[in-house]
């Protein structure tokens, strides 16, 4: 018995290619359409300033206590700011770590680099360190108020002697830095500028009490 095949008639072959042809067109646009990506997650940081200065009859080890953050400074969220009441974070910015532990690891970093500091100590206790260094940041932020963007770090420092239980040094940086261009790349170069002169200032703190406090050893020794 052989099976019949029906061929379909012009009209009907007409049909399905216009269905096929409609298919394929619908195919090669939905290709065509845009893909919605993440935008990209851009990280900056903070590092340490190359700062100089001069050597001391002793080289002293120097404790690092961790940096304090004030409330909204624990994340790695980098914060702008359109009215004195309102912080923002960058929605595809970030730092790469929390702004106080940058800012504890850039400290620490300059003071290594120092002739007359032989040692750091951040987590642990090697030995017992005359010196004791503690700063709190209150300030790490975008301010875009104004007809031209402004960074603001403020920073408060203190240095004490453990052995005499007295604080030999306190100060307060708090700094501006005006920027050109409103984004989260130039926010990050100007948080690092002012760093810098925050680290210049607290070298120089530093090292003016421990060489004071040398001085007075030295001559109690004399007599």
């Amino acid at each position: 018995m052989i099976a019949s095949v029906k061929i379909p008639s012009a009209p009907s072959r007409r049909a399905l290619l216009a269905l096929v042809l409609t298919g394929s067109a619908a195919l090669l646009g939905a290709c065509a359409l845009p893909v919605n990506r993440a935008p990209v997650q851009q990280t900056y940081r903070l590092t340490g300033a190359d700062i100089a200065s001069a050597p001391l009859p002793q080289p002293v080890v120097v404790q690092l206590l961790p940096v304090r953050a004030a409330a909204g400074l624990q994340s790695a969220a980098m914060l702008y700011s359109r009215s004195p009441d309102l912080l923002a974070p960058y929605r595809d910015s970030r730092w790469l770590a929390p702004p106080a532990q940058l800012i504890g690891d850039a400290i620490a970093q300059t003071l290594a680099r120092q002739p007359w500091v032989s040692a750091v100590q951040q987590q642990a206790v090697l030995a017992n360190a005359p010196w004791a260094l503690h700063c709190s940041l209150y300030r790490l932020e975008h301010d875009l108020r104004g007809s031209r963007g402004t960074v603001h770090v403020e920073l408060v420092c203190a240095l004490a002697n453990p052995r005499s239980r007295q604080i030999a040094a306190h100060w307060r940086f708090d700094g501006h830095e005006p920027l050109a261009v409103n984004d989260a790349a130039h926010f990050a170069q100007g948080a690092q500028a002012l760093l810098d002169q925050a680290l210049a200032e607290m070298v120089r703190r530093v090292h003016d009490a421990v060489q004071a406090s040398q001085a007075v050893q030295a001559k109690a020794e004399t007599r």
